[in-house]
């Protein structure tokens, strides 16, 4: 007779565990890039004219201290919808390429501290770049600057614009811009280069576009980075450029 063999318990295999990971956060559609040094008396009102921005665009906002010595780093860093970037003092196209290496967005938009330029005419802006522009740059309407000390000489600079390149800017150097960001990072940041970022799209090619914007008179203190020095070398860049052909 046949003898049966004993059952036999199979252990079941392990079960295969399944390691759930948060997903990456979505990239946000625009970065809003503002370099700041010495403006703590502005960070309030900084903070609610762009902080809405963080909804409304799906926007990061990135703050770079350009090694602000007042309460300015203390006050960025309280501001929840701001990421907060801190670089030694170098100027503000070195604060300008730092927000540009952090930037996760397709689109970025500069703008200054002061907000002498209105936020409000970012969306359009960012409207015009996804229309396919290389650049949308803003022509301050009825200037809230000195004559002497600023209106003037950006007049100047203007023209030698078009004298050297044949390309007429009504207002090359207003801080409030938009364009893809893959147009950005590519350019040369040194010292002086942010007054000159339209005219380098255009001679790469690039359509830019001015539109008017609304120009606000600077509520506290005075500009950090209009410092005299600034006529000489951007001079110098102009003739660089010109001489060189080096964008």
């Amino acid at each position: 007779m046949a003898v049966m063999a004993k059952d036999e318990i199979v252990p079941s295999p392990p079960a295969t565990a399944h390691e759930i990971r948060p997903a990456p956060p979505a990239a946000p559609a625009v970065s809003i890039i503002v370099p700041v040094y010495n403006e703590q008396e502005s960070i309030p009102g900084l903070y609610d004219g762009l902080a809405h921005l963080a909804d409304s665009l799906g926007a990061e906002i990135i703050v770079v201290d350009d090694g602000s010595d007042d309460a300015s780093p203390q006050l960025l860093q309280d501001c929840r919808d701001f990421i907060y970037l801190r670089i030694a003092h170098a100027g503000k196209s070195a604060a300008l390429a730092a927000g540009l290496a952090r930037a996760r967005a397709h689109i970025t938009v500069t703008i200054d501290a002061d907000l002498q330029e209105d936020p409000a005419h970012i969306p359009a802006m960012v409207a015009l770049v996804e229309q396919g522009y290389d650049c949308v740059h803003g022509v301050r309407v009825r200037r809230q600057d000195a004559f002497w000390g600023k209106r003037l000489p950006s007049w100047f600079y203007n023209l030698l614009i078009w004298l050297l390149f044949g390309y007429q800017f009504r207002d090359v150097n207003c801080g409030l811009r938009a364009a893809p960001t893959a147009r950005l990072r590519p350019l040369e940041w040194s010292r002086g280069t942010h007054r000159l970022v339209p005219l380098l799209v255009h001679l790469q090619g690039g359509r830019i576009k001015g539109v008017p914007v609304r120009h606000r008179r600077r509520q506290w203190g005075r500009s950090k980075y209009a410092t005299p020095r600034r006529y000489p070398v951007s001079l110098r860049h102009l003739l660089n450029l010109w001489l060189n052909g080096h964008v």
